[in-house]
């Protein structure tokens, strides 16, 4: 059994979808593993770093080869970062469609193929005025067919007019953002409209009939890939067929071969051919019968709409989610719905997030019917498969992110969900979205928690500060008259401490204050109150004790100030002068009068000291 790892982009689109079945057939055929890695990208690479973490974070050595899908991934440095990973396991790899020095290079007849639909379009129907939609810059293919294009018609004394070139992305908005982009320059009207790819000639279609210019009557148009849409559309779209399943199948099949050390082809080449159809004025032939068309049509129709209404339902109750489990037990009952036989999202630790891959997980796995939810479990070093040891399956892998901030991973297992429906790209960017909405929600409560702790606690000593002390003593109090228990005030004043910040520096002294309040901190009861009432002042206060115990108490606190004195690690002498009060549980005075009472026997053991 081999486990091969396939990097793409964009799989919503109908290319590299053909490409991936071609891959996950034949490897299906065989028994072997295909573990897919999404990389939806765009401009902006913070974005892109989050979308490519999980490929980033996995273990490469578990894979016996790979293929990238390179013309597919649309950030120069995330391709480059994917190429550099796959050369350092100095195993074999296929990439589609640009060629990459010591892979196994993949590619169609793209120059073949556009050059004969150029011809057909400038010779057989006398097309002078093109409007010329293109893919991304950086696209091999997008740069090739717009050169060819280029050549055929200065071939036929023809000028190619750079004002009617308009950028696109291969997406059907840029089919219709190029229609408005012309329209606003004047360039409305044209003999044709050629594109790169069938995508962008469908939304280019519908927004130049919104403008009342129909095809192909008032304009000619092509497209490029002869896609279902397309292919089906009516009329039905000039465009090149390229033959992706095979170029997915033949990727996957070299690989095997140079794996196995059988021999392979280093740079196979797959046929494309043009289709002339109705939107260039041709008769057509339709691929398929028109009731097989509108019965995937309806099928599709209602699975999409199960979709979106299980997205809907979901995204509304995500609103809610507090937590790494509230999202879990939400997405629950939708994972049967996804298709696959197993999932798993796996998150970092659910309150900090941190380290989704090394550290603490959080999450669902789901394996034929059964559900797991993680807590903070260690999962080494890599990430999870599903059945190492089986083999013909396709996993398709997600990150979960909001930009550059990566919160873990999805994996869904022989699911055709992700291949057909842009609803599981959809879901990924719910779940990354909600994520970030916890991620804050938690962030905030610790904010809110440590200005609460600022505001109750005294930040050297870290005991209660006044405000604290007042605002948790009353519950004592409450508890006190409600089981008949008296109350106790312990005041305590530190011996010394301006003689220690006159000759040790206010440094030294900050430090005795600090001991005195570990001391005291360690030596009251459970439920006791600790307040830094002054400077150089503390006060204990409880409930339910005697005079007896309270005296116990302050021989205790004594016996910890003499164990520091007797270790000789400091510069000074910890002493302080003691005094308490009991109060009655029935008392009624306020809490304030109550601890200067504890504050005067405190100062009767201060001036007897001086005395002495």
């Amino acid at each position: 059994m081999r486990n091969i790892a396939v990097f793409l982009g964009e799989l919503q689109l109908d290319t590299q979808r053909k490409v991936l079945e071609g891959i996950a057939e034949a490897a299906k055929a065989d028994g072997n593993n295909v573990v897919v890695y999404c990389l939806t990208l765009s401009k902006d690479e913070e974005f892109n770093i989050g979308e490519s973490a999980a490929m980033q974070y996995d273990d490469f050595s578990i894979y016996d080869g790979f293929i990238i899908y390179s013309e597919s991934i649309y950030s120069e440095k995330i391709r480059n970062i994917v190429i550099e990973k796959i050369r350092s396991q100095n195993r074999p790899c296929a990439s589609i469609d640009c060629p990459i020095e010591g892979m196994i290079n993949v590619s169609s007849d793209n120059e073949s193929a556009m050059r004969a639909l150029s011809d057909h379009l400038i010779n057989e129907h006398k097309i002078k005025t093109v409007n010329f939609i293109g893919g991304p810059e950086d696209s091999i293919d997008a740069v090739t067919r717009k050169r060819v294009f280029i050549e055929e018609m200065e071939k036929a004394g023809l000028k190619f007019d750079e004002e009617r070139y308009y950028v696109g992305d291969y997406y059907a908005r840029s089919g219709r953002a190029a229609v408005k982009y012309f329209e606003k320059k004047g360039l409305l009207k044209a003999d044709a409209y050629v594109c790169a790819n069938d995508q962008m000639a469908l939304g280019a279609f519908y927004a130049l009939g919104d403008r009342g210019i129909r095809t192909p009557e008032d304009t000619l148009m092509s497209g490029y890939d002869n896609i279902f849409e397309a292919a089906n559309h009516y009329p039905r779209i000039t465009s090149v067929s390229r033959s992706e399943k095979k170029i997915g199948e033949t990727a996957y099949k070299n690989v095997i071969k140079c794996i196995e050390g059988k021999k392979y082809n280093p740079n196979p080449v797959i046929d494309s051919n043009p289709v002339f159809a109705e939107s260039c004025g041709c008769d057509a032939v339709r691929p398929v019968n028109h009731r097989i068309v509108v019965n995937q049509y309806s099928r599709n129709k209602l699975r999409e709409a199960r979709y979106a209404e299980m997205i809907s339902e979901l995204t509304i109750e995500l609103t809610t989610a507090q937590s790494v489990e509230d999202i879990c037990e939400y997405l629950k009952p939708c994972i049967p719905e996804l298709g696959g036989d197993a999932f798993s999202l796996l998150l970092g630790d659910s309150e900090t997030f941190a380290d989704p891959v090394n550290g603490l997980a959080s999450g669902i796995d789901y394996k034929n019917g059964e559900y797991k939810f993680i807590k903070n479990e260690h999962i080494g070093q890599r990430y999870p498969r599903f059945d190492q040891g089986e083999g013909g399956n396709l996993y398709v892998m997600y990150s979960i992110h909001f930009r550059d901030r990566f919160y873990g991973l999805a994996a869904i297992r022989n699911s055709t969900m992700p291949l057909f429906s842009e609803f599981y790209r959809v879901l990924m960017m719910t779940l990354s979205s909600t994520l970030e909405q916890v991620y804050n929600v938690i962030k905030m409560r610790k904010m809110i928690k440590t200005l609460d702790e600022m505001w109750v606690f005294d930040p050297m000593t870290h005991v209660y500060n006044r405000a604290g002390f007042f605002k948790f003593s009353e519950e004592i109090v409450a508890e006190a008259r409600k089981e008949k228990e008296d109350m106790f005030f312990i005041f305590l004043d530190l011996d010394g401490l301006k003689k220690v910040n006159d000759a040790l520096g206010h440094e030294m002294g900050d430090r005795m204050i600090c001991d005195m309040a570990d001391v005291l901190r360690k030596t009251r009861n459970k439920d006791e109150l600790l307040m830094r009432y002054g400077g150089d002042e503390f006060v204990v206060f409880g409930k339910g004790s005697t005079t007896i115990a309270v005296e116990e108490d302050i021989t205790r606190i004594r016996r910890a100030m003499r164990e520091i004195n007797e270790k000789g690690d400091r510069k000074y002498n910890l002493d302080a002068s003691i005094g308490y009060h009991m109060v009655p549980y029935d008392n009624e005075k306020p809490l304030s009068a109550l601890i200067e009472l504890a504050d005067q026997e405190m100062y009767k053991e201060k001036r007897a000291k001086h005395k002495r």
